[in-house]
């Protein structure tokens, strides 16, 4: 049996920076991952001392973030080099983000897991809670552009309501995040409405590495769900995309397979602390593994 490399090194972590992002483009491009510098950027903006280098004899190693949302925090990006695995840095890393996040007083640490990652989580403590289905597909027809669909701009009036519902779907307060989705120049963001004026749904995208990340996507109905992500996706005809969507939406896997889309990978969303009884339901496509 092989054993264990031992390394005569300590591991220390320090805060993420700017300068971190060529390593962090590395360890994307060796896992095969979707996320471009902005996704970092975003993170360290969101939370700036909640980004994490594991460092060894000098060099970086490993990443990790958090974004916290009032009592609810999520990690992500735990990611170590290959040169470098097998060494305890994911666990180590791990536990610094959740010493951070206790330090602040969150009740609540969310992730999701990958197959490989969830032994780790489930001995640090973390608890399954469903399974999302990554979606990978290309929409090879155009479909008919009138959706009545509202874009979303940062002044709008219906700012307000597409937080609330968010919150209402997801159980957390996410506002700072929406709105980073709202104000981002390079995408739009929509919402649907009923009859009487009322936002039932919302969706948004963010470009990736290897293809457009579809979501977040919240809809109350099935009518909502589908329009946004009919519309939405029409926007990339013959374009890769990604969706995470929650196992327990029958309406959103009947959607992505009917449309051509193939299970990629899966997820399970996992959580330590207090459990968060949110809609998966209602949940047509996460907004990926960093934050929900």
């Amino acid at each position: 049996m092989e054993n264990a490399v031992i390394n005569p090194f300590p591991i220390s972590v320090r805060l993420m920076q700017r300068g971190d992002l060529l390593f962090c483009r590395h360890l994307v491009a060796e896992a095969g991952w979707n996320q471009q510098d902005s996704d970092w950027l975003r993170a360290m903006l969101l939370e700036p001392d909640g980004c994490f280098v594991a460092v060894i004899n000098g060099q970086p190693v490993g990443t990790t973030t958090v974004c916290c949302f009032e009592h609810i925090a999520w990690i992500a990006m735990v990611l170590v080099d290959k040169r470098n695995r097998n060494q305890g840095i994911g666990k180590h890393l791990v536990e610094h983000a959740i010493g951070f996040l206790e330090q602040k007083g969150i009740t609540t640490i969310r992730l999701d897991a990958t197959s490989l990652g969830q032994g780790l989580y489930h001995k640090l403590g973390f608890q399954p809670e469903y399974e999302l289905i990554r979606f990978a597909g290309n929409i090879f027809h155009q479909k008919p552009s009138a959706y009545e669909l509202h874009e979303v701009l940062p002044d709008d009036q219906f700012v307000q309501e597409i937080m609330y519902l968010d919150q209402h779907i997801t159980r957390t307060g996410r506002k700072d995040f929406i709105l980073d989705f709202i104000n981002a120049a390079e995408c739009r963001f929509y919402c649907t409405r009923t009859a009487t004026g009322k936002v039932d749904g919302y969706a948004g995208y963010r470009e990736g590495n290897k293809a457009t990340q579809i979501g977040p996507v919240g809809a109350l109905n099935v009518v909502a769900g589908e329009k946004l992500l009919n519309a939405i996706t029409a926007r990339f005809s013959e374009k890769p995309l990604f969706i995470d969507i929650p196992a327990a939406n029958v309406h959103a896997m009947n959607w992505a397979l009917e449309n051509g889309f193939t299970a990629q990978r899966r997820f399970v969303r996992m959580y330590r602390g207090a459990p968060i009884r949110d809609l998966p339901q209602h949940i047509w496509a996460s907004s990926g593994p960093e934050k929900g």
